[in-house]
């Protein structure tokens, strides 16, 4: 394996962790707006929302770089 495609690994690597770690705090924003609805708060719906849909556009544009 050449130098040019080791660092293509690591890349790659690091894009998925990062995806990752994105994946759990969107899982962490999926129970905490379970809670609070089932609380009866329902004014953090909308930013835990609008976080949740952030972290998903940016979970798709890091997939995407992996792909080219």
């Amino acid at each position: 394996m050449n130098r040019s495609n080791q660092q293509k690994t690591v890349v790659i690597d690091l894009i998925l962790l990062f995806v990752l770690v994105l994946w759990t705090i969107q899982l962490f924003l999926l129970i905490t707006g379970l809670d609070a609805y089932l609380g009866g708060e329902k004014g953090i719906l909308w930013p835990i929302a609008a976080s949740s849909l952030a972290l998903g556009g940016l979970n798709l544009k890091l997939v995407s770089m992996i792909r080219n």
